[in-house]
């Protein structure tokens, strides 16, 4: 895949003037990337402004115990971990690739910020890409405060339903990303035999059912209902 196709995949790149663009292309660097394979590891220091192509990330934390966190799954056209490059510090997680073949442009932090501070139409859209990374993170916090894991992995289901789900004939909801049931686990802050004993009753119920390279939501009420019971027990 060329440089300025890869561009045009990115909402932050594509945003930038075709000038802007060519200035910036000599510093691409586009990295095809192995399952499991780490873009880069927690306390690393940072120094390069990584953008989704193609396939899946997630930035996981882990903790003393050894327990890891899945923080945020970077889908394609986002911005990874922002807020450590644009700071000058160290990546506070790991970056890890979810699926075989992810495709990532990587552009050096001091070639970006320099065209961010020269260009008002590149600072803009600079802005609403780190703005809109912080909205979703407040989101993962919402969802990893949920009293019970199953109002966890609810919310979970949800969200990944709304922003990456594709509608089918009958109602249902296909959501395109393959999550292991450890993912689950360490997207809701749980353990892998509670996150399987909470899908299965999910499964069992109609409410979601696997599917090829992801999974089906067959009963999207049936979720809400988990969340706004929760969230109306924890009220009171």
């Amino acid at each position: 895949m060329q440089v300025m196709e890869t561009f045009e995949r990115v909402p932050f790149l594509r945003a930038l003037s075709p000038a802007d663009r060519e200035l910036l292309a000599p510093y691409a660097e586009l990295r095809t990337m192995t399952r499991t394979e780490a873009l880069w590891s927690e306390g690393q220091p940072s120094g390069e402004f990584a953008f989704v192509v193609r396939g899946r990330m997630k930035m996981v934390k882990a903790a003393h115990s050894g327990r890891q966190t899945i923080l945020e799954m970077g889908a394609p056209g986002d911005l990874l971990c922002a807020n450590a490059v644009c700071g000058y510090l160290p990546y506070c997680c790991s970056g890890v690739c979810m699926e075989e073949g992810t495709e990532i442009v990587i552009l050096p932090r001091r070639d970006v910020l320099a065209l961010v501070e020269r260009s008002p139409m590149a600072a803009r859209a600079f802005i609403r890409e780190v703005t809109g990374r912080g909205v979703s993170m407040c989101q993962r916090v919402e969802e990893l405060a949920g009293v019970k894991v199953e109002q966890r992995i609810a919310m979970l289901i949800l969200r990944l339903a709304d922003r990456a789900g594709v509608p089918l004939q009958d109602g249902a909801i296909r959501v395109p990303i393959p999550l292991s049931r450890q993912d689950v686990a360490d997207l809701c802050g749980t353990t892998i035999e509670t996150a399987i004993r909470v899908m299965s009753g999910l499964r069992k119920k109609g409410v979601v059912k696997n599917a090829a390279r992801g999974f089906v939501v067959d009963n999207r009420e049936a979720l809400e209902a988990i969340v706004n019971k929760e969230a109306a027990a924890a009220a009171h």
